[in-house]
């Protein structure tokens, strides 16, 4: 099936950004395209690192990306989050996401349509507070396709902070690349501050889309 458009009719406004993402070869070639919505291709400053942060983040994605997730999956309290994630040698980034059970949901669902799509093999482990995941994933790109196997280990400290350490492979290579190693990391930081609603994640360039939106469109 032939890559859609990532983004249709992208709307940006006191810096928000909606995004109709329709399948997970969709969030590949939105990510990785020279030119996005304004703000975050500034994120990802040069393009060979957009296109590894793209695939970085398809890996990342693994946690939720199970179709059926374990019922002991650990869970995050409602509230804001701030998230880092470093790797690639660049600078690490932080976003921020106002978060509720049905966001958690939300992102799950979307995680499920895109390892159906692109998975081979996607195995969740949950043991006590750590979340193993493993996965063989062919993605589509343009310049043919790429196939990832992704490890990754997260643990949870109660319901109020995780850790990520993952690492990936690629056949072929990614921009000379063949391995990636990446750590994401999260913590609570209390109530989600006035005006915010849940699923909203602000970008580190102060940008914002709402991760419930991208299922609605």
């Amino acid at each position: 099936m032939p890559c859609r458009a990532a983004c249709c009719g992208a709307r940006t406004g006191a810096k928000r950004t909606r995004w109709r993402l329709h399948d997970a070869e969709a969030v590949w070639r939105y990510l990785a395209q020279p030119h996005g919505p304004p703000g975050l291709m500034e994120i990802l400053m040069s393009a060979p690192r957009r296109l590894l942060l793209a695939f970085s983040l398809l890996g990342f994605a693994t946690v939720a990306m199970a179709q059926d997730l374990p019922a002991n999956m650990p869970k995050r309290k409602p509230g804001l989050w701030e998230m880092q994630t470093s790797g690639m040698g660049g600078h690490a980034q932080m976003m921020k996401l106002c978060l509720d059970a049905d966001t958690d949901q939300a992102m799950y669902k979307m995680g499920s349509q895109m390892s159906g799509q692109m998975c081979s093999k996607f195995n969740v482990n949950v043991q006590g507070a750590t979340v193993v995941s493993d996965a063989v994933c062919k993605l589509n790109t343009p310049n043919g396709a790429v196939n990832m196997t992704s490890h990754s280990e997260t643990k949870f400290d109660g319901d109020t902070a995780y850790r990520t350490e993952g690492h990936m492979k690629y056949e072929p290579a990614v921009m000379g690349q063949s391995e990636m190693a990446m750590t994401s990391s999260g913590h609570w930081v209390g109530e989600c501050p006035a005006g915010q609603k849940p699923g909203d994640m602000v970008m580190p360039n102060g940008s914002t889309m709402n991760i419930k939106d991208m299922q609605h469109h």
